[in-house]
């Protein structure tokens, strides 16, 4: 279910020209669209998967799945991502990252294995075939996969600007274009781990 901010915010970058590129994609690079109308501060923030979870395709192996899965909660909760200068109180997340439950995975490959033993070679075969060639679709694919988080923030005062303070756990990202606009202005920026202020 997505939040009305999410539009909002959306309709408000495209009004001034301002975007996500869906075709852009490099690793090393991410995204910041920042714009505060009245009291609402709406941020969306896009990572390379690779840069965020050090992998761009769904969890395999247990070590992956509590990556992403304790990326999610510290996204979730705003932990050591986006620090706000200002009294704000955060309203409303939204991320493109799935929690996953390791034991419902199990149960669900328990139970196809105890199901394709009833199976003949013949249907094996055909579906493993299928599966090779579902595999490498999903390789093409996650070759360029982002992983999006959107935050609306509910602030008494002005705010003069943000800190992204997710450089120092993902030492692979290198830098964050930065846009924003608020009612004193617009502007471009680029944030790194040695400058990861951005104000206006």
């Amino acid at each position: 279910m997505k939040k009305p901010y999410l539009a909002v915010s959306l309709l408000f970058f495209s009004s001034v020209g301002f975007a996500v590129n869906a075709q852009q994609h490099v690793h090393g690079q991410g995204e910041l669209l920042v714009s505060q109308e009245g009291s609402m501060l709406h941020l969306q923030l896009v990572l390379p998967a690779a840069d965020a979870l050090g992998f761009e395709h769904e969890p395999e192996t247990t070590e992956q799945l509590s990556s992403q899965n304790l990326l999610a909660e510290r996204f979730t909760l705003n932990t050591n991502v986006i620090d706000v200068e200002g009294k704000c109180e955060l309203v409303g997340v939204e991320h493109t990252l799935e929690a996953h439950d390791d034991h419902h995975k199990s149960d669900h490959e328990d139970a196809h294995e105890a199901h394709s033993g009833d199976h003949d070679e013949a249907h094996e075969s055909e579906h493993a075939l299928h599966k090779e060639h579902d595999e490498h679709e999903g390789h093409e694919e996650e070759k360029h996969q982002n992983i999006e988080v959107e935050y609306q923030f509910h602030c008494d005062d002005a705010v003069s600007g943000i800190t992204v303070t997710l450089f120092e756990s993902m030492p692979s990202l290198s830098a964050i274009q930065a846009q924003w606009i608020t009612e004193r202005g617009q502007g471009l920026s680029e944030l790194s781990a040695r400058q990861p202020t951005l104000r206006w």
